[in-house]
């Protein structure tokens, strides 16, 4: 019963961190920096290419100073690989993306694909992201 009991719990976990993943794209998405931000630990990192934010305090403003000049943006976590360790995670999923400039032109845009590579820490009874490591593979844009 132990054994089912565990595997019952990781199951438990990474479904939880897949729901967290979730979330993150959706509330930069929704523009919903604040809530965004809610779900880094207090110490959590942001790291992308040439830029990085250490925090949770200030993370909303770093995040909505970036993406809030977009008319709309669209991004996308996939192909979750989630590996959970006691009271610690790890995944990497499949980034994918776009950023409308204007609202005049839908084929004004640019986007990027590549890897989100993130760490979590157990608070509670629930999940919060530790660290965000973004690496673009590739970059296109409309015309």
């Amino acid at each position: 019963m132990h054994e089912a009991a565990s595997r019952l719990r990781s199951l438990l976990d990474r479904a939880d961190i897949g729901d967290l993943l979730t979330e993150f794209v959706h509330r930069l998405d929704e523009r919903d920096f604040t809530g965004y931000a809610a779900l880094f630990t207090e110490d959590g990192v942001l790291r992308m290419p040439g830029a990085e934010h250490h925090g949770r305090a200030g993370l909303a403003e770093y995040v909505s100073a970036d993406l809030g000049r977009y008319h709309r943006t669209h991004h996308l976590s996939s192909n979750h690989r989630i590996a959970v360790d006691g009271d610690h995670a790890t995944s990497r999923s499949t980034m994918h993306a776009v950023h409308l400039r204007g609202s005049d032109d839908p084929t004004d845009w640019w986007a990027a694909g590549g890897w989100y590579d993130n760490t979590y820490r157990r608070v509670g009874a629930g999940w919060l992201i530790h660290t965000v490591d973004i690496t673009p593979l590739w970059l296109d844009e409309g015309p």
